[in-house]
């Protein structure tokens, strides 16, 4: 199923598309990555398709992503970029336990 642009503006303009459009920035971020490739997009949909991931799926996810920041605030340390107290354009992903 093909979803247009103008039938994805408007389903962010509902006050209930906070999780749409933190799914979209994210999924925007990963198909920017030359590491997201074709079998990580085939177990999103695989996910999707499904309705729930499993709660041993989560828990790992969420170590993972743990690593991953501790990743990039390594490298923002080596490259001496400097910490801003700015309030972010995009809320903080939290990503929480699925049904499972």
């Amino acid at each position: 199923m093909k979803v247009s642009t103008n039938e994805l503006l408007l389903a962010l303009r509902a006050p209930g598309a906070g999780w749409l459009a933190a799914l979209i920035c994210a999924l925007d971020e990963a198909l920017q990555d030359p590491d997201f490739g074709e079998p990580q997009r085939a177990m999103v949909q695989a996910l999707l398709r499904s309705g729930s991931v499993p709660s041993a799926v989560v828990d790992a996810a969420n170590l993972r992503l743990a690593q991953f920041e501790r990743t990039v605030e390594d490298l923002h340390s080596l490259l001496g970029v400097p910490e801003e107290p700015v309030v972010p354009a995009r809320p903080k992903l939290t990503l929480c336990g699925g049904i499972g």
